[in-house]
């Protein structure tokens, strides 16, 4: 599947001209017809039919808000772990204070390297909460909220989820974008024998012709073999 444009102006202007042509070419069809008698009876159809393809699929610019979505929802629940730990952080160094190696148990040594580590900090909350259970009845007792205690868990299960998701629409992100691209290389190719046609039919005529020439690419010198890409 293809992710190069086989053509060199915007997409929107692809699908703004794609509209203009089929509204158009439905009062001129019989100019293409007496030129080429195989051209299309129902080619305005057609062309709409390719618009609307193209325009199920989501943008480029939809897909990046999404992605960035996703991800903002990633941070959040990170922050939402790393916040957690520093509340209990806070009662293990209370009530284990003069036990080191319980402290480095509950991760206190390891936060560092994982904190803005999305994989690591998923392994790590589960670790984390292992050592909450094993120690819940001492830190309750030091005055730590049981409700904080019992968020270790879900969060990290949060975090996991939201991280897949994450993965799961960047692979996803390629294909829409290759699939949108695709169904524009389509649609550019549907307009092309039309722009053609007209380039011949419509020599002596500039209100015609302008109906149904490509726009000009932004790279565009105003030359006549700068309107299409072959």
């Amino acid at each position: 599947m293809s992710t190069e444009r086989i053509f060199n102006f915007g997409d929107a202007q692809l699908l703004s001209f794609g509209g203009v042509v089929s509204k158009n070419l439905t009062n001129d069809l019989h100019a293409f017809k007496a030129f080429d008698s195989t051209f299309a009876d129902d080619y305005p159809h057609i062309i709409s039919v390719a618009i609307e393809d193209v325009m199920s699929i989501r943008t480029d610019n939809v897909v990046i808000d999404e992605m960035t979505e996703l991800t903002e929802t990633v941070n959040e629940t990170l922050s939402q772990c790393n916040v957690t730990f520093k509340t209990i952080r806070f009662f293990v160094k209370k009530v284990f204070a003069d036990k080191m190696p319980v402290q480095n148990q509950f991760g206190l040594n390891d936060i560092d390297k994982v904190r803005k580590n999305v994989p690591k900090m998923i392994v790590f909350m589960k670790d984390l909460d292992g050592m909450v259970q094993k120690y819940k009845s001492e830190l309750i007792e030091g005055g730590c909220s049981e409700a904080v205690l019992d968020s270790v868990k879900p969060l990290g299960e949060k975090l996991s989820a939201d991280n897949v998701n994450q993965e799961q629409f960047k692979k996803q992100r390629g294909v829409i974008t290759s699939n949108r691209v695709e169904k524009l290389n389509q649609l550019y190719s549907i307009l092309k024998p039309v722009n053609d046609i007209a380039r011949i039919i419509y020599t002596d005529s500039q209100e015609q012709l302008v109906k149904y020439t490509f726009p000009r690419p932004k790279s565009s010198n105003n030359g006549d073999d700068d309107l299409v890409v072959s």
